[in-house]
């Protein structure tokens, strides 16, 4: 019997395409030398605007995926919803979903609500860099070294606040925790504990109503993908981490 693309094991070179956070740059996987290793690895750029929708992230996407051929959609943060969207839409082009500290649905409303009201108030020019050690105690867990911090602002120093003021606004409004049992995609559901940005409940609730999710996590913080404990392209070898979701 012919095995289903979502069964199938990943092909040599598979192509991974990372759909990014807030920022939208694409640029936060330096860390990650496996995946452009080993994988066929594509990063989304976000407009960079106050008028792009979810229909129009998803577009860039799923363009990626009619590119390279099916692949791993990988999405962090904010990217998680866009991820679900394009799973939603067009499944025949995602073999796994991996899910890095993100959510269908964010929990802390009444955060989220403030931050949606001030967001089109916000200027449209860079954050100033006196505020990355106030931003970095949210971001980073305590195996982040200050070097390695502001690399990572540094990535994203032209991200005009404006544009996250909009995302914001987006996930203010987002509602995706009806759709997912639709989503019947082999999928890896990463959650940290001391992620203080998004809550490690908001990945319990996606592991939990994805028909076939798996649950993993460390305590790394919200930027989970600069701490040396997390290698994604080793999650997508280890055969045994997708056996318990097929």
């Amino acid at each position: 019997m012919k095995l289903s693309l979502h069964d199938e094991p990943l092909p040599a070179k598979c192509p991974v395409v990372y759909l990014p956070g807030v920022d939208g740059t694409g640029r936060l996987l330096h860390r990650q030398t496996g995946l452009a290793e080993r994988f066929t690895l594509r990063c989304v750029n976000y407009p960079q605007d106050d008028r792009h929708t979810y229909a129009d992230l998803v577009s860039l996407g799923v363009k990626q995926l009619e590119e390279t051929g099916p692949g791993v959609v990988l999405a962090e943060s904010f990217g998680g919803a866009v991820g679900l969207m394009i799973a939603l839409a067009r499944p025949e082009l995602v073999r796994r979903l991996v899910l890095v500290n993100t959510f269908a649905w964010y929990p802390r409303r009444l955060f989220i609500g403030v931050m949606g009201l001030v967001g089109p108030w916000l200027p449209n020019s860079p954050s100033h860099p006196a505020t990355r050690d106030v931003r970095g105690l949210f971001f980073f867990g305590p195996r982040i070294s200050k070097a390695e911090q502001d690399a990572w602002w540094d990535r994203t120093a032209d991200v005009p606040m404006r544009a996250y003021g909009h995302r914001f606004r987006m996930i203010a409004e987002l509602d995706l925790r009806p759709r997912l049992p639709e989503i019947n995609i082999p999928a890896l559901v990463f959650t940290s504990p001391n992620d203080w940005v998004v809550p490690a409940t908001a990945g319990r609730l996606l592991a939990k109503r994805l028909p076939r999710a798996r649950r993993i996590g460390q305590p790394v913080g919200h930027a989970a993908m600069i701490d040396p404990r997390v290698d994604v392209a080793a999650w997508l070898e280890k055969s045994d981490y997708w056996a318990a979701v097929n």
